[in-house]
């Protein structure tokens, strides 16, 4: 599971809400994978396609990565909420 935390990527087709709660699940299947929490947060941004890291460098100016790791889970936490909310509002 470890290795599954790496190498994390995005599917084709995943929201950012859908890939925030995979990663995330992937953590809960490994509580004592040892990753500090700027390493989980960098390896999940490095792992999101193209598009979805220009939308979340969007919300943020930019500056995402230049946030603590606590900021910057929360950001995610909030972005990933606000899109599942609008894929249920557009379905």
């Amino acid at each position: 599971l470890r290795m599954d935390i790496t190498n994390f990527c995005q599917q084709e087709g995943e929201s950012l809400y859908e890939v925030w709660e995979r990663f995330r699940e992937l953590q809960r299947r490994c509580p004592h994978h040892g990753f500090s929490d700027w390493f989980i947060v960098q390896t999940f941004y490095n792992g999101l396609n193209f598009t979805t890291k220009t939308q979340v460098d969007a919300v943020t100016g930019g500056v995402l990565m230049g946030k603590s790791a606590v900021q910057t889970h929360e950001l995610i936490e909030e972005m990933a909420a606000k899109s599942e909310f609008l894929n249920k509002k557009c379905r």
